[in-house]
């Protein structure tokens, strides 16, 4: 009987040693399995977005008249609703008449999961995540000591839907509406071109770094307004424009 009775007693003890693990592992390990999971979908999206900025580029460098790039969503929201307006204005030192003045507004497209939002914009890939943004893949300017080189892709949505959510598949249609050089200024001998360019966006602190990365002088580098401001100077600067018709299919 004692027997019987330790046999039980061993059998409860050893049964309720394997819920507990169980427990502890589910209680611990399933959370971060979860961000693990969310994690590596955020990569994934971040890819896609990479190969949706290799396509943009392709219109705007290359001539394509149209690219279509799909997307497949993981549980959060792909959207053309947003605005965000970049101005480059240019001024001959010497003859301060001699100047140009190029204002862009895009809709960016974005994928947004939670806290964490991807974005295209201006030919820049940025991500987002709670307060903090980097720019994940650089627009692609050109700026030297002598001249300056500005592509500006610029987005519209067409369409009847701005916004997709759930897992489906998406398909970003561009097509080309417009492209050119929208400004462009070279200064006289002794002379040089001031630029200024200003970025008013959710995401100005990314950009804030991002010309500071290529060494222009802040004129006002405050991004907690959403908006910063810096310059450069050079020989000769050509602004070209890109405008791209974007529809979001399901």
């Amino acid at each position: 009987m004692n027997r019987a009775q330790s046999d039980v007693v061993g059998f409860v003890l050893i049964f309720s040693l394997i819920v507990l693990t169980v427990g502890t592992v589910y209680a611990t390990g399933y959370p971060a399995l979860q961000d693990l999971r969310t994690d590596e979908q955020l990569e994934n999206m971040e890819r896609a977005f990479d190969v949706l900025d290799d396509n943009l580029d392709d219109m705007a460098r290359d001539g394509a008249p149209s690219r279509a790039t799909e997307i497949k969503l993981n549980g959060g929201t792909l959207a053309a609703e947003e605005s965000a307006t970049l101005t480059v204005r240019a001024v001959n030192t010497t003859e301060p008449l001699d100047n140009v003045s190029v204002t862009a507004t895009t809709t960016p497209i974005t994928y947004r999961e939670s806290e964490t939002t991807v974005t295209a914009s201006y030919g820049a890939v940025l991500r987002t995540d709670g307060e903090s943004t980097v720019m994940r893949d650089r627009p692609g300017w050109v700026i030297d000591d002598d001249h300056a080189l500005i592509p500006l892709f610029v987005t519209d949505r067409a369409g009847q839907r701005s916004a997709f959510g759930g897992s489906s598949t998406v398909l970003v249609r561009g097509d080309v509406t417009g492209r050119g050089v929208a400004g462009e200024l070279t200064a006289g001998p002794s002379s040089d071109v001031r630029v200024n360019v200003t970025v008013s966006s959710p995401r100005a602190d990314a950009w804030k770094r991002y010309f500071e990365a290529e060494g222009l002088t802040p004129v006002d580098g405050n991004a907690t307004d959403g908006e910063v401001t810096y310059q450069f100077v050079v020989d000769t600067l050509v602004v070209q424009r890109t405008t791209v018709s974007v529809e979001l299919e399901r």
